[in-house]
């Protein structure tokens, strides 16, 4: 188990405003916090106002604008989402952080590279690393019920190979490439702590080693339902591995894939292409507009733009209101879907 609390309070203060400044920040230093611009929620650190604490007895940041308490685990997520910055949680953030607790000097910036990026260099050879399936042999075959009630059925379940960790107390989910190879294994926190200091998805950990693996570089859900998205030529893009389990309950095909995140890249998008083909994809992203804004809608438009020459791209978009902020499309029900789906924005 992470002792994410032992993390936190070891943070050194130096290390903590170099790493701040090499994010972009402005960082003012008085005796008790340091004051920056609000790179937490600002992609643009012109139009961010310095009014985000980092106070220094706590290790906590407080943005005053929009975000409030942030532990360093959220900051940094929310840093990468906001600029939508692909990244691997185990280096990128576990280990950037680990070493501002611990006597490292972080002004190595090859310390903090991603392991993605040597499969980005390495990309003809197509593949990741692979994992023996019996390493899940360790966890129990258990249907938790907080799925049960999410519309994900038992045999969805079976289906996608989920376990369950006892001793992590997490819904484990492997990953598997287009070819069917373990190339990962996530887990799905369930105690509220894990859930409020490092976020309800991360990599697991089995006896010391994390099975971690570039999300950007593949899409969940595409082993199982290449076959479905050749056949009706159509792609729909989910952000979790949730709501592609969630659509597999439904009466319809399941044409669906999660990219694990909120973004999409190019990379992604020719697996699409190379082994199925699709001629119509749609991005069914979680509901994060805010009211009186159209920043997310844009965000949405220029994905689907830049990959407009591939294929037909549309998006959906909650224009009537009828999902939460946060709610993927999938959440309640084919029908509220199918409403959602027909109301999608077309990209030309």
């Amino acid at each position: 188990m992470i002792d994410y609390k032992e993390i936190i309070s070891g943070l050194e203060d130096a290390r903590v405003k170099n790493l701040l400044e090499e994010l972009g920040a402005d960082v003012i230093e008085k005796d008790d916090c340091f004051i920056l611009n609000t790179i937490c929620h600002n992609a643009d650190v012109n139009e961010a106002s310095h009014k985000l604490y980092y106070y220094k007895n706590s290790h906590m940041f407080y943005c005053y604008t929009e975000c409030g308490s942030l532990n360093i685990f959220k900051f940094l997520r929310q840093y990468y989402e906001t600029r939508g910055i692909e990244y691997d949680w185990y280096t990128d953030i576990y280990q950037v952080i680990l070493n501002c607790s611990l006597n490292k000097t972080i002004g190595n910036k090859n310390r903090y590279k991603s392991i993605k990026d040597d499969y980005i260099l390495k990309k003809d050879r197509k593949e990741l690393p692979s994992y023996p399936e019996g390493i899940l042999d360790c966890f129990t075959k258990y249907y938790p019920v907080e799925w049960l009630n999410d519309s994900i059925s038992k045999e969805t379940m079976d289906k996608f190979n989920i376990c369950y960790s006892i001793s992590q107390n997490k819904i484990i989910i492997p990953h598997y490439d287009v070819n069917n190879r373990l190339i990962g294994i996530r887990g799905r926190a369930l105690n509220k702590q894990d859930v409020e200091n490092f976020g309800k998805y991360m990599p697991v950990q089995i006896e010391g080693k994390w099975y971690s693996h570039p999300l950007s570089l593949n899409l969940y859900g595409l082993n199982l339902n290449k076959d479905n998205i050749r056949r009706y030529k159509s792609c729909y893009i989910f952000e979790s591995e949730k709501s592609v389990m969630q659509v597999d309950g439904w009466d319809v095909p399941n044409c669906a894939v999660a990219s694990c995140g909120s973004n999409i890249n190019k990379f992604q998008i020719d697996l699409l292409m190379r082994y199925c083909a699709p001629t119509h994809i749609v991005i069914c992203f979680d509901n994060e507009e805010i009211k009186g804004q159209q920043k997310y809608f844009q965000k949405l438009w220029n994905i689907c733009k830049k990959y407009s020459n591939y294929c037909n791209m549309s998006f959906i978009y909650d224009k009537e209101g009828i999902t939460k902020l946060k709610d993927s499309p999938s959440d309640n029900g084919a029908k509220t879907f199918l409403k959602l789906l027909e109301g999608k924005v077309k990209v030309r």
